[in-house]
């Protein structure tokens, strides 16, 4: 299993988002946060699922939006 593939406790999916543990605790309970309980009780994170969660709504450079409008006008002539 490689370091990524490695389930993630609650302490270290918090340190991974730099949050508070019960602030992933509120986002597991919201379901904002994917996690896994598979004794039933202690929660684990996969890694994949915490980057995911960290680079949700991107916001774009005003370049990056320039370039996308120019695409679209070129793209409708």
């Amino acid at each position: 299993m490689t370091e990524t593939e490695q389930p993630l406790s609650v302490r270290q999916a918090a340190e991974f988002l730099n949050v508070t543990p019960g602030y992933v605790y509120n986002l597991v309970h919201f379901r904002k946060l994917t996690a896994y309980k598979p004794g039933g009780k202690k929660l684990l994170f996969k890694q994949a699922d915490l980057e995911k969660y960290a680079f949700r709504n991107q916001i774009s450079a005003s370049g990056d939006l320039s370039d996308k409008a120019d695409k679209i006008i070129r793209g409708k002539k």
